[in-house]
């Protein structure tokens, strides 16, 4: 008869439930699939539009796939961390969200909410990219 220790026992739990529910993706897997996308749609161009169009969309899809609201952006992402995550200055970012917001492909709410408007038309500014 054969016995595990604690520790044996419970790295195979955890390794069980880590197979069973996958964590989050942190923010280099989310660039890196938004790399991948952009590869697999042939498109060499960078357009920092097209990258904040991409992020918004997969985060639309993960809300939907979550069962949250998927036109509506999580309180907790901030200006900064998506600049950070697209490798853009904060003044470029905000610039990029007008543009979009005039595009009529986003809007806020009171409470400052973003909230997407035009997924369609996001997705399609986001593969011309």
């Amino acid at each position: 008869m054969s016995f595990t220790t604690t520790t044996e026992g419970h790295n195979g739990r955890a390794g069980f439930a880590r197979a069973a529910r996958p964590q989050a993706a942190c923010a280099n897997d989310i660039e890196d699939a938004l790399i991948a996308r952009r590869r697999a749609l042939g498109g060499t161009a960078d357009d920092p539009l097209s990258r904040v169009a991409a992020l918004l969309v997969s985060i639309s899809l993960n809300n939907s796939y979550e069962g949250r609201d998927p036109n509506s952006m999580p309180d907790t992402l901030t200006s900064g961390f998506v600049a950070d995550l697209l490798g853009l200055e904060i003044g470029s970012l905000a610039a990029l969200l007008v543009d979009l917001r005039r595009r009529g492909l986003i809007d806020s709410n009171s409470s400052s909410t973003l909230r997407l408007k035009d997924r369609p038309g996001l997705e399609a500014l986001a593969d011309a990219g």
